[in-house]
């Protein structure tokens, strides 16, 4: 007589247990022992039983381990120019690099973006509190109370800690395509391309504004981390003409300077510009490093914008028609 059929080599179904997402699952990836699913608001984490215990000693295991990852689904920017742009350009027809690695540092880099938006949206609100309750308390004397967030000094190491994790995974992936990057920095990375493509290189010129800003947020990260001198940080403070100035950052170290600027504004720009930074960056070394397909001319091209919230990406690999409309590949 053959031997009972174990309880996990039958079907089954599940459902995604959050009551606070009832959208449908727009995306899956497949990664590594996972499997992520994402829905137009959500991202989640999903293993099988079998996975979790190979040897199956544990019957009564659920047959499915779900995880929600991040609030962040398809209508996000943050998932369709990190993780989807990634997905649709990193692909085995077109690459050959290390694609799991690719992927596995994209969703890792996507956490430190995560994270650091929720950074710079806690301190918007702490900010913002502090200026409700001044105006919801004024002074009945001849004193000017000032406002605080409090904490601005280690709320700005943390956010540029964030950053500079996230930088730390966009050159892992650098060096997927450059193999000779191995341990050097933004300023080796630029002077290869200029070398390699000329300075007028479309991916020059990314690299000219990317660049920067990556040592910039380098810098601030050593200075605040390390109490070096070179980074001021200010809470609220009152100016001799009666206003009270909003919390500000001014960095000048190692060659990196910026002008005194407020957190808030600070943190919104760094945020876009390593979010930009990666899309175009993916974008740039992909077309750089494409194989040819099938004997077939196909290039990088920007995704028509009716077509872009059905592929949720701005970049995919495709060719033009006779009448100049890209038309991106599946």
């Amino acid at each position: 007589m053959a031997a009972p059929r174990h309880s996990r080599d039958f079907g089954g179904s599940f459902t995604l247990n959050n009551p606070d997402d009832s959208t449908p699952i727009k995306e899956m990836l497949s990664l590594g022992k996972y499997l992520y699913l994402i829905t137009e608001k959500c991202t989640y984490r999903v293993q099988l039983a079998d996975q979790v215990d190979p040897e199956r000693k544990n019957s009564a295991l659920p047959p499915v381990f779900q995880q929600k990852l991040f609030d962040l689904g398809t209508d996000s920017e943050l998932i369709q120019r990190t993780l989807m742009q990634a997905r649709v350009l990193f692909r085995k027809e077109f690459l050959c690099i290390d694609l799991n690695k690719a992927m596995e540092l994209t969703l890792e880099a996507l956490a430190e973006l995560a994270a650091l938006h929720e950074v710079c949206k806690s301190f918007a609100s702490s900010e913002q509190a502090a200026i409700d309750n001044l105006e919801a308390s004024p002074s009945n004397d001849r004193s000017q109370t000032v406002p605080s967030v409090g904490n601005v000094q280690t709320q700005c190491k943390t956010f540029a800690q964030k950053a500079d994790h996230f930088a730390a995974k966009l050159m892992e992936i650098v060096r997927l395509f450059y193999l000779e990057q191995k341990g050097k920095n933004w300023d080796d990375l630029q002077a290869m391309a200029k070398g390699r493509y000329g300075d007028s290189d479309p991916f020059c010129e990314v690299l000219k504004i990317a660049v920067p800003v990556l040592k910039l947020v380098r810098n601030t990260r050593d200075c605040l981390e390390h109490h070096l001198p070179g980074v001021a940080v200010r809470d609220f403070e009152p100016e001799p003409d009666g206003r009270i100035a909003a919390p500000t950052i001014e960095v000048h170290f190692r060659g990196s300077s910026l002008e005194c600027i407020s957190i808030s504004s600070f943190m919104s720009q760094v945020s876009k510009h390593l979010l930009d930074t990666f899309e175009m960056f993916v974008a740039h070394m992909s077309s750089k490093h494409m194989k040819p397909f099938a004997g077939m001319s196909m290039e990088i091209g920007l995704v028509p914008e009716d077509v872009q919230n059905a592929w949720h990406v701005r970049f995919a690999y495709g060719m033009y028609d006779q009448y100049g409309r890209f038309v991106p590949c599946g």
